[in-house]
């Protein structure tokens, strides 16, 4: 590495992080700084701080300064105009600031906030007030090109020029503002320097020269040139876009500086001057966790006697770690103690109260009397003192009660809240504040997984709220901490490879298809780079190689790749300071939203609190099946927490795999895996969920052969025999490997999940001391032998490679039973809740709706008497139905859904379409809307057919019209015309006035629903087919296809939807995945590409299709791969053998029999006919023929269905042939 060069320092440098024009990572940009021997580097992005910290540890790590600054978007007025009419009459040019101290960095963030907040337009815009109120500590520049003295010296106006640098130097003073002087060739540059010297040397300014880096290298003017236009929408080609005048706006070295400003050597050592000036150090690792402020009104009792001993508690624990260490013990003297109960023993008070509230525990009592309490009300005591001692000491009293006063906020206001996620839901605390609703006592949760002394990290937990009112509970914290003081986070999109390689190909203009093409070629893989893409991809290497083209799209993709490419909101996180957030960071607005200009790392390093606020859509669910109940059941306070954990028809629900709609168990492989396992307590169902991932699927066999036969289950140790017992010899829960380490090896819990986390990572140097730690352990502590100690460690350390959090999968667990118990119990409820979960989502509804029709759950048509905006649940025939929500309808909307049932509830029910038209004309019930309830039969219930009601609309509407203007000029009263036409002629009354229009059939209401409603309501086109389908399909539904064994053909016939194109990974081949619906159920299927380059013009969207395939099994997961696509009709009379038609003996068997002989004579085919008869309960087949065939089809078989004289059919099907899946070897051949 060369020496540092102490006499010069780029001062006008740009990071990727100024979003339309930087072309240089903050990585790569250190790293080429510190080859070139620099001592210091800047950061001057335009208008934005979003880098600054990246910048800050990127130059740490290459032992360079950082200098912190932006270049702003002055306006050189007082005040910026409050309208954009005005704004637009002002200009905006740059100019570079350095923070010199912490102070000056401070006001960098106030500066660039404000522009972001309330000076945007088009650009975050400062004004000189501004710029004078926030000048302490910073550093000024005259500027490039673009700032206000070059602009006026450009111009010819000196002496404005002049002016402005007066009115800089009373803003900074004369030492702190800096006159910059540029030359990348460009002859402006050189034009002004002559003025720009002779300023400096009037006002006694020092001279930087400085170079407007863009750009890390020379050579990366090309892709900076390609940058602007994918940032712009621009075209390399576009003689008229946005350009740089010269390729020289690079990181430059020493000696390219001094040979370009020979003329003015100072202005290059002036620059070591500056940098000199700046000592910023970011204040990385302090606390400004907000300070939880109780309401004055709020009162409690001060227990200093038991908060004493908790807090020498916590002195023994610290001191016991600090003394194996052999490092100073600690005391803790008045003031410590009086600092830590200032808000803790209003935690401790509060705790007190939850512990009666969820245990019927009385702390106080059971202290008072501690000989005569019950073993469980010590081990609560005594976990709650504990858990509280290590939670005050580590500084963490305020962050519980801030999580509990947000969430106690949201029960009262009724807002569902989670059971708590993450390894929160170990901690009592937590749970008797109602933070968390998992008991940890009783599922073995410890609390050192979420905080211990040994590691002492910030608690997190992730809450979740019903995602309907989620926004709520934000709006309640800004409100509570200052709107100034709680901020979103920023996130920002990075180019990948495959994008950038996609962008470029856009902006060299080249064909879209040849783009995709190139793109395809990078291998489908995770943050995969280019190089290791063309290592990988022998395909791209080759085009590489051969196609200059795609080479320089690879080339200048290298360079841009991982560079920022926009931003956006963390989903779920906010931030919450101490104080004015831009004190610390600086912000911006997203979605109209304060957030934060720092992404979460570096917000949370720098000692704010972060909290994710999740929105949970489970939780919608429940809570809205939870409102169903306490409707249709009349039990007002029903509430799923309730519900005892061994409810039996839960667990049959879960035996069965019929889990759609169950929180986190409704795949294919997790049905499956319910199915095998056999569920019978809650603990297994925690367990199934920390199972049911990459690595520990492995020990599923053992697990399940553990479960039905004990005496298979395999002990580690027999120490470890309680604790690996509950899932029967497998570990697999994060918290067993730490108990492990603490019965083996003595370990304490905090340092077991010391011992955890360097397992996890696989850190070789952390794994050896820790591996003689544990054998010393074990040797010390329970007499066991190196050889047997090491082997336990191997154990322990191939299964903490994938042992999952066990609080998580409880609090995931939890949420799973309660879905699953509502389902079982309250299946109608629970579904119409499911479906309105998912409004707006064809595909989703598509799936739900199929699941009721296995549930054997009635869905009706929407109806303007009975359906809510959302799906409804409903007693039609003493039978519970679901009645279709008219907010999902296509066109309908739910504000016009909600202008419907409001003026029936206010009016009574519509007694004809006359009365609904009238009644809503003045309302957004419009033409549009009115359509699309006609065409899915929301109206006939008023006693039309949907034809004739469309056939009315126009003449219905223009009725309406007439009179609502009639009444608006008060000629006659609204409602009048809905009387009974008394004293009218007959053909004077507008019913006589309908036209006679024909019924709307079958298949025309099949096709509007599943265009407005996603699915078919009336029927289903499969119909036609009842009986042909059970006859030709290998299973009849899911029960009967999960019994098919892996490899076994199937033959399947149904409707083709949600048709999906999709691309292998590796070569970009198409395939397709697709639902095949049958009457009664919906089965994805895939088709692979080599079939799909065969069969996939036959799969249609809506065809009626004859599948023909093969099941697969892989991992629990089950697969559907379709082979051959046949039209269904024609496919028919090949497939049915012989039909046998069983009738009444009646007189109206003679008819049939006579319409059979017409479709006999009008369809001859080969389908075999055989006539049986219903006598005395049995069934009496009669001789017929071996020549009586015909050819079935769809119509025929239907029309003959129909019969009244038909009490029913047997169809016998062809065998189906195996078909030879090409994918997978069979068994006794090699793989090629």
């Amino acid at each position: 590495m060369p020496t540092k060069d102490s006499e010069f320092v780029h001062l006008h440098v740009h990071t990727d992080h100024s979003l339309l024009d930087g072309c240089s990572r903050t990585d790569k940009l250190c790293e080429r700084a510190s080859e070139l021997g620099m001592k210091a580097l800047s950061i001057t992005d335009h208008g934005v701080l979003y880098g600054l910290t990246s910048f800050f540890k990127q130059a740490e790590k290459h032992n360079i300064k950082a200098l912190l600054g932006c270049e702003i978007y002055l306006v050189f007025e007082d005040d910026l105009a409050t309208t954009n009419e005005e704004r637009a009459k002002q200009s905006s040019r740059h100019m570079g600031l350095l923070a010199r101290n912490f102070v000056g960095y401070q006001n960098l963030c106030k500066i660039v906030s404000k522009a972001h907040t309330q000076g945007f337009y088009r650009n975050p815009r400062t004004d000189l007030k501004t710029l004078a109120a926030h000048s302490e500590g910073l550093i000024g520049f005259s500027g490039c090109l673009a700032a206000v003295i070059p602009k006026f010296l450009l111009a010819g106006e000196f002496e404005k020029a002049r002016a402005a640098a007066a009115k800089f130097v009373d803003i900074f003073g004369k030492e702190f503002f800096i006159i910059e002087i540029m030359d990348h060739g460009i002859e402006e540059q050189r034009r002004i320097i002559p003025e720009l010297l002779k300023i400096a040397t009037e006002f006694k300014l020092k001279v930087v020269a400085t170079n407007d880096v863009h750009y890390v290298k020379k050579t990366d003017w090309e892709p900076h040139d390609s940058l602007l236009c994918i940032q712009t929408g621009a075209k390399v080609a576009d003689p008229k876009r946005m350009r740089y005048d010269a390729q020289q706006f690079y990181l430059k070295s020493r000696q390219e500086m001094d040979l370009a400003f020979a003329e003015v050597p100072e202005s290059i050592t002036n620059t070591s001057a500056v940098a000199e000036m700046c000592e910023v150090k970011l204040p990385f690792g302090e606390n400004h966790y907000p300070v939880y402020e109780r309401s004055i009104e709020i009162n409690s009792v001060e227990d200093h006697a038991n908060f004493d001993r908790i807090l020498d508690l916590y002195v023994d624990e610290k001191n016991e770690i600090l003394s194996r260490s052999g490092e100073e013990t600690i005391e803790l003297n008045k003031k410590a103690r009086d600092l830590h109960k200032a808000n803790g023993l209003y935690l401790f008070e509060l705790c007190k109260q939850g512990l009666k509230e969820r245990y019927g525990t009385e702390y106080d009592d059971c202290r008072d009397k501690w000989e005569k309490a019950s073993a469980e009300e010590k081990l609560q005591c005594e976990r709650l003192d504990y858990e509280l001692a290590i939670i005050t000491g580590t500084g963490f009293v305020d962050y519980f009660l801030i999580v509990w006063d947000f969430i106690a906020w949201a029960r009262e206001q009724g807002i569902p809240v989670g059971p708590g996620r993450g390894s929160g839901a170990g901690c009592i605390v937590a749970y008797v504040l109602k933070i968390t609703d998992i008991e940890p006592l009783s599922f073995g949760l410890l609390f050192e997984r979420m905080l211990n002394l040994e590691r002492v990290s910030p608690p997190d937990f992730d809450v979740d709220f019903c995602m309907r009112r989620r926004d709520e509970v934000v709006n309640y914290v800004r409100k509570k901490y200052g709107e100034d003081r709680v901020a979103n986070i920023i996130t920002f999109g990075t180019f990948g490879s495959k994008m950038i390689v996609r962008d470029l190909a856009r902006v060299n203009d080249l064909e879209y298809s040849e783009g995709n093409r190139l793109a395809k070629m990078i291998p489908d893989e995770l943050s995969i780079t280019l190089d290791q893409s063309v290592k990988k991809s022998p395909e791209l290497a080759s085009e590489v190689k051969r196609n200059p083209i795609a080479r320089s799209i690879i080339d200048q993709g290298r360079v841009i790749e991982g560079m920022i490419r926009n931003t956006g909101k963390h989903a779920c996180g906010l931030i919450i300071a101490d104080r004015n957030i831009t004190d610390l960071v600086p912000v911006t607005l997203q979605e109209g939203d304060l957030t934060t200009q720092y992404p979460k790392g570096p917000s949370e390093d720098l000692g704010l609190l972060k909290m994710d606020f999740l929105g949970l859509k489970t939780l919608t669910v429940i809570y809205d099946t939870e409102k169903n109940v306490q409707s249709t059941r009349d039990q007002p306070d029903f509430k799923v927490v309730k519900a005892p954990l061994d409810d039996k028809e839960t667990f049959d629900l879960l035996n069965s795999g019929r889990t759609t709609g169950v929180f986190q168990l409704e795949s294919g492989g997790m049905q499956q895996l319910c199915r095998q396992i056999g569920l019978s307590s809650f603990k297994e169902i925690i367990a199934l969920i920390a199972l049911y991932r990459p690595g520990p699927m492995e020990f599923i066999p053992q697990f399940i052969k553990g479960k039905k036969d004990p005496s298979t289950v395999v002990v580690p140790h027999p120490l470890l025999k309680e604790l690996v017992e509950e899932t029967y010899g497998v570990l697999v829960y994060q918290e067993q490997v730490m108990e492990s380490a603490r019965i083996i090896a003595g370990y304490t819990l905090g340092g077991a999940d010391v011992l955890r986390r360097a397992m996890g990572k696989k850190i070789q140097s952390e794994m050896e001391a820790q591996k003689e730690i544990f054998i010393n352990g074990a040797k010390k502590t329970n007499n066991i032998n190196r050889r047997t100690a090491e082997t336990i460690f191997s154990l322990l350390e191939k299964f903490a490679e994938y042992g999952f959090n066990k609080s998580h999968s409880a609090a995931y667990a939890m949420l799973s039973y309660r879905t699953a118990y509502l389902k079982a119990n309250y299946p109608v409820e629970f579904m119409a809740a499911v479906l309105t979960s998912e409004q707006g989502n064809a595909d989703k509804i598509s799936h739900f709706l199929a699941e009721c029709n296995e549930m054997n759950v009635p869905v009706l048509s929407p109806d303007v008497n009975e359906s809510g905006a959302n799906f409804t649940p409903v007693i039609e025939d003493k039978r519970a139905c679901i009645r279709f929500g008219m907010a999902s309808i296509k066109g309908v909307g739910e504000g016009a859904a909600l202008a419907i049932i409001t003026e029936r509830e206010e009016n009574g029910p519509y007694i004809s379409f006359t009365d609904f038209i009238v009644r809503n004309a003045d309302k957004s019930v419009n033409r549009r809307v009115i359509e699309p309830l006609v065409k899915t039969g929301a109206l006939e219930s008023l006693g039309d057919d949907r034809a004739s009601l469309l056939g009315e609309l126009d003449a219905k509407l223009a009725e309406a019209e007439t009179a609502r203007r009639d009444h608006d000029e008060g000629q006659i009263p609204l409602f009048d015309m809905l009387g009974d036409e008394v004293g009218l002629a007959d053909e004077d009354k507008s019913s006589s006035n309908t036209r006679s229009i024909e019924a709307m059939s079958v298949t025309q209401k099949l096709s509007y629903e599943k265009e407005l409603l996603g699915f078919y309501i009336s029927g289903h086109p499969m119909d036609a087919y009842s009986g042909i389908d059970y006859a030709v399909d290998s299973f009849a539904n899911h029960d009967e296809l999960v019994k098919i064994e892996d490899r076994k053909s199937y033959r399947l016939c149904g409707i083709i939807s949600n048709l999906q194109i999709k691309y292998t990974r590796k070569e970009g081949k198409q395939m397709a995945v697709f639902h095949l619906a049958t009457r009664s159920h919906s089965y994805e299927m895939v088709m692979f590409p080599e079939t799909y380059a065969k069969e996939g013009l036959r799969l249609v969207e809506d065809k009626v299709a004859l599948i023909q395939g093969i099941v697969g099994r892989r991992d629990g997961e089950m697969s559907l791969a379709a082979h051959n696509v046949y039209d269904l009709e024609s496919s028919i009379p090949k497939i049915i053998k012989r039909i046998n038609f069983i009738l009444h003996p009646n007189d109206k068997a003679a008819d049939f029999i006579k319409c059979l002989r017409d479709t006999i004579d009008e369809q001859y085919g080969e389908t075999r006919i055989n006539l049986s008869f219903i006598v005395e309960g049995q069934i009496l087949e009669a001789q017929t023929a071996q020549s009586l065939t015909f050819k079935i089809s769809g119509t025929n078989f239907k029309e003959l269905r129909r019969h009244p004289a038909l009490a029913g059919v047997r169809i016998e099907a062809i065998d189906m042939k195996p078909l030879h899946d090409r994918r997978y070897p069979h068994k006794g051949h090699k793989r090629g």
